[in-house]
């Protein structure tokens, strides 16, 4: 009664009052539809309140990604775009850029997004977007066909966006070189790419051919192997830990610790005698884990983020190093090991990811060591 008082105009006086005390029942009601409209509207000023709360947490992009929510869309928008003409050399001035100036620069962007809880969550945003987009880009099959080494120059190319994301959502507490060290890689390729297809269209000149021999025999040669010769498959392995859920982080926990451990024992030992105290194979096993730290301690940005399930998700990632570990140990070296070592190491993570698939063992190595 008193609601539907309030929103009458302030010109309605005693009369007004009167018919709010009538609308209760009493026999001066002036119609059981007017009575009705005022028992109704309380509860349709509420379900206009909560459509107005969805669309705001739908379409408010400042929400999302912050004030400066307007650039960050500018990059997610153009990474919808890219291609295998762009992605080559996109990933080239990510590759080229100088990584201690990079490393630099997302060491002060931990310490940023730690401290400052919203900035935090916009970032998470921003990466949960992009990895969306790699989780399908990387496996589109014309593209996987037509561009050696297509998963990494993926990562690549996320990584650069993500960069340059990340700049502009903390611009104005970033140092200008560490601005600049996140920013520029992303906003220079991009620029020289929209040059050349102007020129291209005044010109009326394009050169796929060409293209498609930088993208086969260019300067990716620099990067091959990283992690060994299944470097492919252990950078698809690694952009996936960014799409998995707490849930799913949680079943592999589970996962792991209730592998039979015999097997896994022998598959440890089997792996420590393949690799030694110094090899090669050692040095990529080690590269390859390391780049799982980024992942297990990402997960502090989100300990305050009750509100979207994801409390304690930074405890349960650390949990799950060791299966992690396990795992991207045998994409490494898994043609070295025999199927039933690879297996032992890799199951927890393929039983419930399904991917990437394990290398074939080399020749000689299966069944080397297996009991049946």
């Amino acid at each position: 009664m008193f609601r539907r008082r309030d929103r009458r105009s302030p010109g309605d006086g005693e009369e007004g009052r009167d018919n709010d005390l009538e609308v209760e029942g009493t026999p001066g009601a002036e119609s059981d539809s007017e009575a009705a409209d005022a028992v109704d509207q309380p509860e349709d000023m509420a379900a206009d309140l909560e459509s107005q709360a969805a669309d705001y947490l739908a379409d408010n992009d400042t929400w999302l990604y912050g004030p400066y929510a307007k650039a960050v869309l500018e990059v997610l928008g153009r990474l919808e775009e890219v291609g295998p003409g762009d992605a080559e050399p996109i990933a080239e001035a990510w590759r080229s850029a100088s990584k201690p100036d990079r490393d630099t620069a997302r060491k002060a962007v931990r310490k940023l997004t730690e401290r400052d809880e919203e900035a935090a969550r916009h970032v998470q945003m921003a990466r949960e977007e992009i990895g969306a987009w790699l989780a399908v880009a990387a496996e589109y099959p014309e593209f996987v066909k037509a561009v050696p080494a297509w998963a990494r120059i993926c990562s690549q190319v996320s990584d650069a966006a993500m960069d340059a994301i990340t700049a502009i959502i903390l611009e104005e507490e970033l140092d200008e070189p560490d601005y600049e060290a996140l920013f520029l890689t992303w906003t220079d390729a991009i620029e020289k790419l929209r040059v050349e297809k102007e020129l291209e269209e005044i010109e009326g000149v394009s050169d796929p051919d060409d293209e498609g021999e930088a993208l086969q025999d260019g300067d990716r040669d620099e990067d091959e192997g990283e992690f060994g010769p299944n470097t492919d498959s252990v950078a698809d392995f690694l952009n996936r830990l960014w799409l998995l859920s707490p849930e799913q982080v949680a079943r592999l926990v589970s996962a792991w610790k209730d592998a039979p451990q015999e097997e896994l024992e022998r598959a440890h030992q089997a792996l420590h005698e393949l690799v030694g105290d110094e090899s090669e194979e050692r040095d990529q096993v080690r590269r390859a884990q390391e780049r799982i730290a980024p992942w297990l301690n990402g997960g502090r940005l989100q300990e305050t983020a009750g509100f979207m399930g994801q409390t304690g998700q930074g405890a349960t990632r650390q949990m799950a190093g060791p299966a992690l570990a396990d795992a991207v140990a045998a994409l490494v070296v898994g043609d070295l090991l025999t199927s039933k070592e690879a297996e032992a190491l890799y199951a927890p993570w393929f039983n419930l990811v399904g991917a990437p698939p394990l290398p074939e063992p080399a020749d000689g190595a299966d069944g080397a060591g297996d009991d049946n």
